[in-house]
């Protein structure tokens, strides 16, 4: 098995998984399922702002009394301390209960009383008949609140009018760590140990027919300030005084009721839905006083008075929309998986095509999340919305902290070896680089400039002229093999080692070689031109290419302490024989039969011999590779078509004939010079009958 610093894949794989479980970990902590519920802060405004809350204000099973300024700022009320307005409340109440509704819940607590012997004897008497006579059908619940060490609770003769501790409820609320109300429990536990008891909302729902849930849920507010109808307490004491009972069995007939109080500065809570907030106008209708004289708060913020957080629990429970999450194993595996797969989505793309695709992927996790909310669903939107940006800083960072450092290595190491495309192909796969050796099918270059052994001694007083001139020569032949893909091995001397297919893939290497050797031509022809005659005066030079392709071993070979990568093999030889042995032809670019099958068409060629280099003994084809196929002239077409129907002849035995052909291209052609020098020698000592056809070279 491959060891994983071997295989970026299954290192990005691991890294990605490890970016994925890191997550996942985090989410099956105590903080996991409250940053899951923050999903429920974004989700209700933007569905308040598309237009489909999950009811109708007009369908609340809630309605709302409300204490509100107007009421504080309205006679009697306004100049009567709140203990005393028991006898208004029994009014209040008392025309709500008549009228039928189906439950009474009372969010204010009056722990004391003016109801005692030496104060106002007799004074709480209203309410206390009212809640004696609901008792017995359970019909109006108390709130008291827990403070640190205490309990705030009513007044004993109110417990004991309204039946004592069963008629009871806390009226405290469950706060997440940034202090919002997105939960409400179903049960609170008792003081002395005993079975816990229904709370506040699950106790009016159950009183009002609907079954309290078993455990612990998640609020599904509206997404406004009003919760439920709003009826502004003073208007409804008007209104009992004056007997208006078919106001009363319109707007609370089957309906809970809770009072509370719905002050600017007190009682405020911080609902899920805060960032839907407007202003607080009450949403139910009026009896006697006119809505143009209710108090209006001037600053608008992101808390409700608390009685409506009760109400949006209510409503919750009595139609059944409590918002559910995927669960506290199943949403940080969700989570998990998705910054996984995204983290090996990213090791595909660059940073700006990440987070591209990542904004794309942002869009459709929130489209889905909008359509879950609708069926009461809460997707993890925010927890994967933060996976998403920690998975692209640590993809990111990942690639830059440890692949590039390899990438820049890579370069660092190849920069003198590699044209610059392949050095980036290099970096991108680093795979592609394996050290060791390994059978890979090569093209291996060679050239050399023809005459450099006379250059060198004519600039015997002048070594540095000569190291430039060499220099410039050598980035110009460098320059034609890189461009094309091609890989120097090394400069010897003024000779120049390259290989195409290693260390990357390359399935054209025969003809990028082949082109690289024309264009060297081509680069030598412009820098003798501009250069060697242009500059220092001197009679231009000459180069000779072999080309051969075939199966050879590369790798980094060398000692421990210094290597190379390289290439050995007789396919390596046979390269650098045939570079010699365009001395013999008179040829500038040879190349090996398997070469030229590999080049395909795009090259005219000419057959030159089959030649037997030294140190072997099966000969092999050789080509002269003439131009281009697309550059060469109708002159050189016609000249390679003649030489090689003389050839034919040459084959055939028939060497005056063959002779006579040659003689007639031997003018400048070397290669046929020596072809009819042949076939005159075979004329006066003809060849075995099983002569191969072979020439046998006997120089480099």
């Amino acid at each position: 098995m491959r060891r994983l610093k071997d295989s970026p894949w299954l290192r990005r794989a691991a890294f990605a998984l490890a970016v994925g479980s890191a997550l996942a970990a985090i989410g099956m902590t105590p903080f996991g399922p409250y940053f899951e519920r923050l999903s429920i802060d974004v989700l209700i405004p933007v569905r308040a702002w598309l237009g489909t809350p999950p009811f109708a204000p007009e369908e609340s099973d809630v309605a709302v009394v409300a204490i509100d300024e107007q009421t504080y700022r309205t006679k009697p009320f306004d100049t009567t301390p709140k203990i005393a307005w028991t006898r208004e409340i029994a009014t209040v109440l008392t025309s709500i209960d008549d009228a039928g509704a189906k439950a009474i819940g009372l969010d204010v607590v009056f722990p004391a009383s003016l109801d005692q012997p030496d104060l106002l004897p007799g004074w709480d008497k209203p309410l206390n008949q009212l809640l004696f006579k609901a008792r017995k059908t359970e019909r109006i619940l108390l709130g008291q609140v827990r403070l640190s060490n205490t309990i705030v609770r009513p007044y004993p003769g109110q417990i004991r009018a309204a039946g004592g501790e069963s008629n009871v409820r806390t009226l405290n609320l469950v706060f997440d760590a940034d202090d919002v109300v997105r939960r409400y429990p179903a049960t609170w536990d008792v003081a002395d140990g005993g079975a816990p008891v229904t709370s506040f909302a699950a106790e009016l729902a159950r009183r009002a027919g609907i079954a309290p849930p078993e455990g612990e849920f998640l609020i599904n507010y509206v997404g406004s300030t009003v919760e439920a109808p709003t009826y502004s307490f003073v208007d409804l004491y008007v209104c009992a005084n004056q007997l208006e009972t078919a106001f009363f069995e319109e707007h609370f007939k089957g309906k809970i009721v809770l009072l509370g109080e719905a002050l600017d500065v007190e009682d405020r809570r911080t609902p899920a839905s805060r960032w839907a907030l407007g202003r607080e106008v009450p949403a139910g209708a009026r009896c006697a006083v006119p809505a143009s004289a209710s108090f209006q708060p001037v600053v608008v913020r992101r808390t409700i008075p608390g009685v409506y957080i009760h109400a949006a629990a209510l409503n919750t429970i009595t139609k059944g929309i409590a918002l559910r999450t995927l669960g506290p194993q199943a949403g940080p595996v969700a989570v998990g998986v998705g910054g996984a797969a995204l983290g090996m989505l990213l090791f595909l793309v660059g940073p700006l095509a990440g987070l591209a695709i990542a904004g794309g992927l942002l869009a459709a996790l929130a489209a889905g999340s909008i359509v879950a909310f609708q069926h009461n669903i809460v997707l993890p939107l925010l927890p994967l919305v933060g996976a998403g940006i920690v998975t692209y800083v640590a993809v990111y960072a990942f690639r830059f902290i440890v692949e590039d450092r390899e990438k820049r290595r890579i370069r660092n190491a190849f920069r003198h070896y590699l044209a610059p495309v392949l050095v980036d192909r290099l970096a991108r796969d680093p795979a592609a680089l394996r050290l060791g050796g390994e059978e890979r099918r090569i093209t291996v270059f060679f050239s050399d400039i023809a005459g450099f052994t006379t250059i060198t001694e004519s600039m015997r007083e002048e070594p540095g002229k000569l190291v430039e001139i060499l220099n410039r020569y050598l980035t110009v032949m460098s320059a034609a093999i890189e461009r094309n893909g091609g890989y120097i091995d090394k400069f010897i001397g003024d000779a120049v080692m390259a290989i195409w297919n290693a260390p990357l893939d390359d399935r054209e290497a025969e003809a990028h070689a082949v082109t690289a050797a024309l264009e060297c031509v081509e680069g030598l022809a412009a820098f003798n031109r501009d250069v060697v005659a242009g500059e220092y005066g001197l009679p231009p030079i000459g180069t000779r290419i072999g080309i051969a392709t075939g199966v050879a071993i590369v790798g980094n070979m060398g000692s421990t302490s210094r290597f190379n990568y390289t290439v050995t093999g007789d396919i390596v030889n046979l390269a650098a024989r045939l570079e010699g042995a365009n001395k013999e032809y008179g040829t500038t670019v040879m190349v090996h039969e398997a070469t030229a099958k590999g080049a395909g068409r795009g090259f005219l060629l000419r057959r030159l011999d089959r030649l037997v280099v030294k140190g072997k003994t099966v000969p092999v084809k050789v080509f002269e590779v003439v131009a281009r196929a697309g550059s060469a002239g109708e002159e050189q077409r016609e000249r390679v078509r003649r030489f090689h129907a003389a050839i034919a002849l040459y084959y055939r035995r028939a060497f005056a004939e063959a002779a006579a052909a040659f003689d007639a291209l031997a003018g400048e052609d070397r290669a046929a010079g020596l072809y009819r020098d042949r076939c005159r020698h075979y004329m006066e000592n003809p060849p075995p009958a099983r002569w191969n056809r072979a020439f046998q070279l006997t120089t480099k």
